[in-house]
């Protein structure tokens, strides 16, 4: 087996977080448009599962229940372990294709039985992943963006996709009507553009200020009638009623999202016009569903995890600091110098970079 003809199943292995799976999904799309007769499964845990349960282009989902078996592998392994990756391995893939680059990713590719098991050759095969793939790539120098580095993975089977791979999740017209009216149930007219503004990020490096993020969206409301609606998460109401607080001093009206799971937040960004937020899944998702988006970036690099298609999106970063990019997830540095790559993004700068 070798050559993409011999092979009629491929499973992918990227289990976490919701932005890295985004990022994974034009590796879905580009081996649904070579192999369009193969059967696709994919390996993840079950904060990201939502956004694929009911992807068109998935055969098979393996959901990993990370929550029940995190620090019990010893306990669970027989019961429940063991059981699981069996199914995978009984069901039966030509190949595996590691997108994560970890040991647990790498065992997972290992335990399908498949006989090609793609993985990372270089820095992104992490740990002791290296020891459970037996197809190693390198991407290309050019390969800079994350996605274009996963794409590259696919070359140990023999495919070899342009960026016209942009993946999708495969939102129902159904899902949106009932996303539009949960939003008119919390106050939306049923015809104002939402401006989507998210604020909330996995690292506080990564966060805009609730305040820029608000006299952004107040400009942005000025300049294209656009409604303000405050995206927030688990444990992000105070980001949220920041935001709120700035808005109602500006006289600029706006709309608070309902609570959405990981699912309905891709359903809800999807029937907005324009999104502006951090390095994080939903700006992720906002860049590939298409909207006019900015995305605002501190201590990541904009170029490696910029929303993809790379033209989908404005980048808004600061390229006139040493520091930028850090990739710590809080801030070392003191006094003024500290957050400065977000602090120093000014609000109006950001609401210009937005494509028209």
């Amino acid at each position: 087996m070798g050559p993409t003809g011999e092979i009629r199943s491929v499973l992918i292995v990227r289990l976490s977080a919701i932005g890295d799976v985004i990022h994974a999904l034009p590796v879905l799309d580009a081996l649904r448009r070579e192999l369009p007769d193969a059967r696709i499964g994919w390996v993840v845990e079950e904060l990201s599962a939502p956004l694929l349960e009911m992807h068109p282009q998935i055969d098979k989902l393996y959901v990993v229940p990370k929550k029940r078996w995190r620090g019990k592998f010893l306990r669970k392994y027989l019961s429940e372990i063991r059981p699981f990756y069996a199914q995978i391995r009984r069901d039966g893939w030509d190949a595996a294709i590691d997108l994560q680059g970890l040991t647990k990713s790498g065992l997972a590719a290992w335990w399908s039985g498949a006989r090609i098991r793609v993985g990372y050759g270089d820095r992104d095969g992490r740990e002791i992943n290296k020891l459970f793939t037996n197809v190693k790539v390198e991407p290309p120098a050019e390969a800079v963006h994350v996605v274009a580095r996963n794409l590259a993975l696919l070359r140990g089977i023999g495919i070899r996709p342009g960026e016209e791979a942009a993946g999708s999740l495969g939102i129902l017209p159904a899902e949106r009507d009932a996303m539009r009216a949960r939003l008119i149930d919390a106050g939306w007219n049923g015809s104002d553009r939402l401006l989507a503004l998210n604020p909330g990020a996995g690292w506080i490096s990564k966060q805009y200020s609730p305040k820029h993020l608000a006299d952004a969206g107040a400009r942005l409301h000025l300049d294209r009638d656009w409604l303000p609606l405050i995206l927030w998460g688990p444990k992000e109401e105070p980001l949220r009623d920041q935001i709120a607080s700035h808005l109602a001093s500006l006289d600029v009206p706006h709309l608070a999202a309902p609570p959405t799971t990981v699912r309905e937040l891709a359903v809800l960004i999807s029937v907005c016009e324009g999104y502006i937020g951090g390095d994080t899944g939903p700006t992720h998702l906002a860049g590939m569903l298409g909207l006019k988006t900015v995305a605002v970036f501190g201590a990541s690099d904009g170029r490696r995890n910029r929303p993809w298609p790379v033209g989908s999106a404005a980048l808004a970063q600061r390229t006139d600091l040493e520091c930028v990019p850090c990739w710590k997830t809080q801030c070392p540095l003191a006094g003024d110098a500290h957050m400065a790559c977000l602090r120093g993004l000014d609000p109006a700068r950001v609401a210009d970079a937005m494509p028209r």
